[in-house]
């Protein structure tokens, strides 16, 4: 039997939240003190998911 990892709602909000935290670090409207929090919660999150 194939072992098959549950692809769960969480886990896709986690992606999505993510991808808008990556994609907000890259705007140029952003101050520096702004960039550095999505920075730490980028880590956070990525933390979180196990991709350290």
């Amino acid at each position: 039997m194939e072992n098959k990892s549950t692809y769960t709602c969480n886990k896709y909000r986690e992606e999505m939240m993510l991808l808008c935290l990556k994609k907000r670090l890259v705007r140029e409207t952003l101050t520096e003190e702004e960039k550095q929090i999505v920075k730490v919660d980028i880590q956070k999150l990525e933390s979180a998911m196990g991709m350290e």
